[in-house]
């Protein structure tokens, strides 16, 4: 059997990327670990989540965290106007915690802000991908286009994909903030972040 540790509450520490947020699962064990005083259910600082019907290996899963691996292709060139798309393996369907909308217009606009001759403006998206035109001048070209993979290599992404949903934290914090069963009833109190 394994044993998920999930947080009870978010880190007290200020806001970012790689805080630790309620429900987010951190670290499994055997069922047979030996666990520090603050790491026990009575604590009150982790939910114990104990999956009947699975080994250690097996719930691995769900400690994967987003494991950004963005690409940047030009589409598109027509004299120093390229129209590039940024596509990453780790989009949720509702665009949080991967590339948005709202993050590529705001790199066009520092871009412009930088570059006035850049012209850069948010192009269209579809599914894991966001495209974006921009002016690329020669004396330029080397400068911009690093700082393009710059942006798309450093867009912060959450720590962790996998977490406690509110029903299975209702479900603990009811029940000494421990749950148990096989996976398929544990199941439903986890929740994958890319599904948001």
């Amino acid at each position: 059997m394994a044993i998920l540790l999930a947080k009870t509450a978010d880190n007290p520490v200020p806001d970012s990327p790689g805080k630790w947020r309620v429900g987010e699962i951190v670290a499994a064990v055997e069922d047979d670990h030996t666990f520090g005083s603050q790491e026990t259910p009575e604590a009150g600082h982790f939910y114990h989540v104990t999956v009947t019907d699975k080994t250690l290996e097996e719930v691995q899963d769900y400690l994967q965290g987003w494991h950004h691996e963005p690409t940047t292709t030009q589409i598109s060139a027509v004299g120093n106007d390229r129209l590039i798309e940024v596509t990453s393996t780790m989009v949720s369907t509702s665009g949080g915690n991967a590339f948005t909308q709202a993050q590529v217009e705001g790199f066009c606009t520092d871009l412009n802000e930088q570059y006035p001759t850049a012209n850069s403006s948010y192009d269209s998206h579809q599914n894991a991908s966001f495209r974006f035109n921009v002016t690329v001048p020669l004396a330029q070209r080397d400068t911009l286009i690093e700082q393009i993979n710059e942006f798309v290599r450093d867009t912060q992404y959450r720590r962790r994909r996998w977490y406690i949903n509110q029903a299975g934290r209702d479900f603990m914090n009811a029940n000494n903030n421990q749950a148990s069963g096989p996976a398929a009833t544990v199941g439903n109190y986890l929740r994958d972040g890319l599904l948001d």
